[in-house]
């Protein structure tokens, strides 16, 4: 019922206040029957909850934002229901989350709490999956039509089906936060607060490392937390979701082999300065000795200067790279 008003609330809030009379009606459609499953929830919500479990309860305390979108203003979105008479969207619906944990305790309802957070985790990997399949698709999109469009036809076309799938990715994130946001007021424990993160606007952007793999400017970049969260590579397209993970890992363990290699060289150069600095002071001792031979004083206090330059560097040298490589030792164990 919550995705349901959701997806009311982002088709009301896109046609605006500007509706053509096929829109109203097809709104107050979608509306009549929200409204139906909503009173056959609250009839059901007696039996578990009891009669008067919301008589205590002001009208402005259930009057919340059932939605906070990562592209809009949720105060769009509510100012934009309030011109429409009967709005069930903004209805909230007798859920634990909504009553509070302590109202459902002194109800004798906690029971219900566990089965909520359950549900809620099933809908947040649901809304998660859906969410990484649009992202592919969009992907796809871009590498396979909007990239490939020669006319300013198939480009409009194109650019067509990039916003049918952008509105998905908006409803699912919707969807995710909303559903997050209940989850947060059923006390989660810290396993689910690791995994269930906030959603940014930034983490929905697209990545062009399957339409361009040799792009520039995309080396250590890396995919958001919720790709890799509950991943199932099933969907609509099965073989571009593989794909897109295929690319991405191929990348990330390209990542690694280079850093890998750059921390053998950092090691090898670390050993390669501290005996090049050992030399140099023999290489100045032989000069001096060479200038005081042929009675080259000047020659042989710079000889020596440098020498005693060299051999501090040396020992300033040994001492760093020495606490750098406990360092690296103690990295390597964990």
């Amino acid at each position: 019922i919550e995705e349901a008003q959701i997806a009311l609330l982002i088709e009301v809030q896109r046609i605006g206040r500007r509706s053509t009379k096929t829109q109203r009606l097809d709104i107050a459609r979608q509306r009549d029957r929200l409204q139906g499953q909503i009173d056959g929830f609250a009839q059901s919500a007696l039996t578990h909850l009891g009669e008067g479990f919301d008589a205590d309860d002001e009208p402005e305390d259930w009057d919340v934002d059932i939605l906070d979108d990562l592209d809009d203003d949720p105060a769009d979105f509510t100012e934009t229901s309030h011109t429409w008479t009967n709005s069930p969207e903004l209805t909230v619906i007798p859920l634990p989350s909504n009553l509070g944990v302590d109202r459902c305790r002194r109800c004798m309802t906690e029971d219900l709490i566990p089965l909520e957070m359950s549900l809620r985790e099933g809908q947040a990997n649901d809304a998660l999956h859906n969410l990484r399949i649009y992202l592919c698709n969009k992907v796809i999109l871009f590498r396979t039509s909007v990239r490939q469009a020669k006319s300013q036809a198939l480009k409009t076309r194109a650019w067509s089906q990039v916003t049918l799938v952008q509105q998905a990715v908006s409803l699912h994130a919707s969807i995710y936060t909303k559903t997050r946001k209940q989850m947060m007021k059923l006390e989660p424990v810290q396993d689910q607060l690791q995994k269930y993160k906030p959603l940014l606007r930034e983490q929905l952007k697209i990545s062009t490392a399957v339409g361009d793999p040799n792009a520039r400017g995309q080396r250590n970049e890396s995919l958001a937390w919720f790709w890799s969260v509950e991943v199932d590579l099933g969907g609509p397209d099965q073989s571009w979701n593989e794909e897109f993970y295929r690319v991405h890992w191929l990348r990330a363990k390209a990542l690694r082999d280079r850093w890998r290699e750059e921390m053998l060289l950092v090691k090898l150069e670390m050993d390669w300065t501290c005996k090049f600095f050992l030399w140099k002071p023999t290489q100045w001792g032989e000069h001096m000795q060479e200038s005081l031979e042929k009675r080259l004083p000047g020659h042989g206090c710079y000889a020596g200067r440098q020498s005693q330059m060299y051999s501090l560097l040396a020992q300033d040298a040994q001492a760093a790279f020495q606490d750098l490589q406990n360092v690296l030792i103690e990295a390597g164990d964990e």
